[in-house]
């Protein structure tokens, strides 16, 4: 189960200016956003929360990895750690689209890619591996916590919501 906490603290990674600010400043400034903003901020929370999640995932079964410093690290997200030595480097989408992740593996291949179950499961590829983590739970969990605040029917974020499959 993906808490508040951790998607506020993905956002917090992910944009420097809200390091010091209240949660309540957060979901204000998203409730602030156009519409046509939304989803790519909800993209970008969703894939630092997706590294935060597996990284979690990988310590608990006793794996060392850590999440690069930064959120725009060239190529790879996480780094497999052996005596806390990078052993090998990981890119991971969170994502439901499989010509992304073909996109993707064909632009690198030989980076090892970590996706989202949705996807995982319509591939065949040694080169791709299921995370065990949902793109839908990441979304969900994304979308409750920085939208929830929103559900005035008449609101333009409705659309943001239904688009979602939120229950606004």
């Amino acid at each position: 189960m993906i808490t508040e906490s951790e998607v506020f603290e993905a956002v917090r990674r992910g944009y420097n200016e809200f390091e010091a600010v209240s949660n309540t400043e957060i979901i204000d400034y998203f409730s602030s956003i156009d519409d046509e903003s939304i989803a790519g901020h909800i993209s970008h929370i969703k894939g630092i929360l997706f590294e935060q999640e597996y990284v979690e995932l990988l310590e608990a079964q006793g794996i060392e990895a850590g999440i690069f410093e930064a959120t725009n690290h060239p190529v790879t997200d996480i780094a497999i750690l052996e005596d806390s030595e990078i052993v090998n480097e990981l890119q991971l989408k969170a994502t439901d689209s499989i010509s992304y992740i073909n996109a993707t593996v064909e632009e690198y291949p030989d980076v090892d890619l970590v996706v989202t179950s949705e996807v995982a499961a319509d591939l065949d590829s040694s080169m791709v591996t299921d995370s065990g983590i949902e793109d839908a739970a990441l979304e969900q969990a994304v979308s409750d916590t920085l939208l929830d605040e929103m559900v005035n029917p008449m609101s333009p974020m409705s659309v943001v919501g239904w688009l979602f499959g939120l229950p606004f």
